[in-house]
């Protein structure tokens, strides 16, 4: 990837005030201050960070630049790439690592986009909040909040509750947006439900699941017009101390849930998807070992609306260590206009001594009975030393084989120098990933370990990536961070609207 050069020159203006800050060619990166600045960048490539900051505008000029900037910041067309910051963490408890938010998926119907994602990350799991944005332009413009009824803040003491695992899904024969969330809690774990019919006024959540240890739940509804269940929706997750994978069903968009049914054993990251007519096909990991850089992809498929699931295997996983980030192999599935599966996942099978993790893709066309050997994803040359992980697989609803991929990557180099620096770019192809664009970064300015919120395995962006088509875009949604300010940490998630 063509990555703008990072210069330690920076371009800065002195916080006391708003500024005009001029780029010029040999300086790249414009960072912009707390105040509300004005940017020219002017002639040049440049990365331009403005986000955390105050009402800044932009102007591009006539380079190729890329832009990470807050809602209300004022960004002129002529900026190629522009990624908005989503998440502000409204969080005060003394126990949260604030500002954090981490790990987001979204969903999309028409040109509406509903994201949600972890605000306020505890070290030991989980988060405060669970934030949520709704875009009705295809990702260019969003609006905000936090799901009411998960808050820790609000919970009495002693009974203080864990929000994570946020999962989008669009229920369009009952005209339902859902989120499902999984807490954590002294003594239980639950699968919450909340909805909402335009995706910013959403319900208190409704209980779909209790356990003692639950674990990474995926919602998918079925909107086939030949499926016998057409408008079931299906919450998946794995229950840790029976060891199973379990499904439950919806018929009333979310309000009411069926009993479990174990679908399989204990597998870690479900990611269910509905075919046309009506079959139920989820991929998860198979992992071996404490780090779980060993095992299989594999997955379940049921033809009868949930009651019964057949299993199957997608390929084995070899993968190489992303410390020192938390970066778990798990997959992202999708399914594209034509029925066709796809299943992305990061492995270092095609590096000799797995030096490195590339993100690899495997298909299915008979409905994920049998998948394609994994082929790589040109993300880097295979004689880099980049790592790349954490994808989130987008396949369009409206044209075969049109297929784009966010995910992170550790720049070139950076970790052998003794300090891991992260990257986050993008990556799409028309022609059912025969084929790739080169990739394009999103984030302005690359991301130090220190700048990330820390959790159980490793620094955290979050265990999975998310994108969407929508309209004619592609709308992917990811977790970004500047150096933190004041003891604070400036670490959000972020969204931009990419032309196909």
């Amino acid at each position: 990837m063509r990555r703008l050069v990072f210069l330690l020159a920076l371009v800065f203006a002195a916080p006391a005030a708003a500024a005009t800050i001029h780029g010029n060619a040999s300086v790249p990166l414009i960072v912009g201050t707390e105040a509300s600045d004005r940017v020219l960048a002017g002639a040049g490539n440049h990365a331009i960070q403005v986000a955390w900051g105050g009402v800044d505008s932009v102007n591009c000029g006539t380079g190729f630049d890329v832009v990470t900037a807050d809602l209300a910041d004022k960004v002129a067309p002529n900026c190629r790439v522009v990624s908005r910051r989503l998440s502000v963490d409204p969080s005060t408890n003394s126990l949260s690592q604030h500002e954090t938010a981490v790990e987001p998926d979204d969903a999309a119907w028409g040109s509406t986009v509903v994201a949600a994602y972890q605000l306020g990350r505890f070290e030991t799991g989980a988060s405060s909040n669970i934030g949520f944005a709704v875009s009705r332009d295809a990702g260019r413009t969003w609006q905000r909040g936090v799901l009411p009824g998960l808050t820790v803040e609000s919970s009495p003491p002693g009974t203080q509750r864990a929000a994570s695992d946020p999962t989008v899904a669009y229920d369009a024969i009952h005209g339902v947006w859902l989120i499902g969330t999984l807490t954590l809690e002294a003594s239980a774990s639950h699968v919450f439900v909340a909805h909402s019919s335009d995706g910013l006024h959403w319900s208190a959540p409704v209980t779909a699941a209790t356990g003692a240890l639950l674990d990474k739940e995926w919602l998918s509804c079925d909107i086939g017009a030949s499926s016998p269940f057409r408008g079931r929706c299906y919450a998946l997750y794995t229950d840790d101390q029976k060891d199973i994978t379990v499904s439950q069903s919806s018929d009333d968009g979310g309000v009411t849930w069926s009993q479990p049914v174990p679908a399989n054993g204990g597998l870690v990251g479900t990611q269910p998807v509905v075919l046309a007519d009506g079959t139920l096909v989820t991929v998860a990991g198979d992992y071996r070992g404490q780090l779980a850089l060993t095992g299989s992809i594999d997955g379940f498929r049921s033809t009868d609306g949930g009651a019964t699931f057949t299993p199957f295997t997608v390929a084995s996983l070899q993968a190489a260590s992303s410390g020192p980030m938390r970066g778990i192999s798990l997959p992202s599935l999708e399914v594209d206009a034509a029925g066709t599966l796809y299943a992305a996942w990061a492995d270092c099978s095609f590096r000799p001594g797995c030096t490195a993790n590339d993100l690899v893709l495997s298909s299915s066309h008979d409905e994920g009975l049998t998948w394609t050997p994994p082929q790589r994803v040109p993300t880097a040359p295979l004689s880099s030393t980049q790592s790349s992980f954490i994808p989130g697989l987008a396949a369009d609803p409206l044209h075969a084989g049109r297929l784009a991929i966010v995910y992170a990557y550790f720049l070139p180099g950076s970790c052998a120098r003794g300090s891991c620096l992260l990257g986050v770019a993008f990556v799409q192809s028309r022609d059912a990933g025969a084929t790739w664009t080169a990739p394009q970064q999103l984030d302005a300015q690359p991301m130090a370990m220190t700048s990330l919120s820390q959790a159980e395995g490793g620094r955290m962006v979050g265990d999975y990536f998310s994108a969407e088509f929508a309209a004619g875009r592609i709308v992917p949604v990811f977790t970004l961070a500047a150096p933190p300010l004041r003891g604070r940490f400036r670490e959000a998630i972020f969204a931009a609207s990419l032309g196909q």
